[in-house]
């Protein structure tokens, strides 16, 4: 599949500015399947606020578990950046690359007490967490990854767990 890129842009200036199209208008095309899925969600196209999961409160935690599908997919990428820590789940099979949803995530405190221990509900997973050291426990298939992270005020974080097909087997 190609995209192209410069008639996608001429065109939405044709459309937002009233422009007309030169008749030799030249085209980049960008080979998709060397791309990664994930090099499409640089630009957040609009969204409702509809699209956007309901925020869950447990103790000093207020997350939201979703992306499932291109509407909830872009809410959540539009409104990550609100949120102190982003979490992004994604399997990689040869030179693809899938959102994964119902990985396990434990995210325990400094002293490696649980916090919050959930099933996924889509590949994005935003949470407002009190100022602190968590340590990040993901897993899928019965393939666990592990990282630290430090929540700091006013600093958006963005981890992103990969499994290869390999891991699962």
């Amino acid at each position: 599949m190609k995209v192209t890129s410069s008639i996608v842009a001429m065109l939405m200036a044709v459309a937002m500015f009233g422009l007309s199209l030169p008749r030799n208008a030249i085209a980049q095309t960008y080979d998709t399947d060397s791309m990664s899925e994930l090099d499409f969600r640089s630009s957040p196209a609009p969204f409702s606020e509809q699209d956007v999961p309901t925020p869950v409160t447990t103790g000093d935690i207020t997350y939201l578990s979703g992306g499932i599908g291109d509407s909830e997919s872009t809410a959540m990428s539009a409104i990550a950046k609100k949120y102190p820590l982003e979490i992004v789940f994604v399997q990689r099979q040869n030179q693809r690359e899938e959102y994964l949803a119902a990985v396990k995530l434990q995210i325990k405190d400094h002293h490696q007490n649980v916090v919050l221990d959930i099933v996924t509900e889509g590949p994005y997973f935003l949470a407002d967490l009190p100022i602190g050291k968590y340590l990040l426990v993901a897993e899928y298939n019965g393939n666990t990854k592990q990282q630290w992270v430090s929540v700091i005020a006013k600093k958006h974080q963005k981890i992103v767990f990969w499994w290869s097909v390999e891991d699962a087997n």
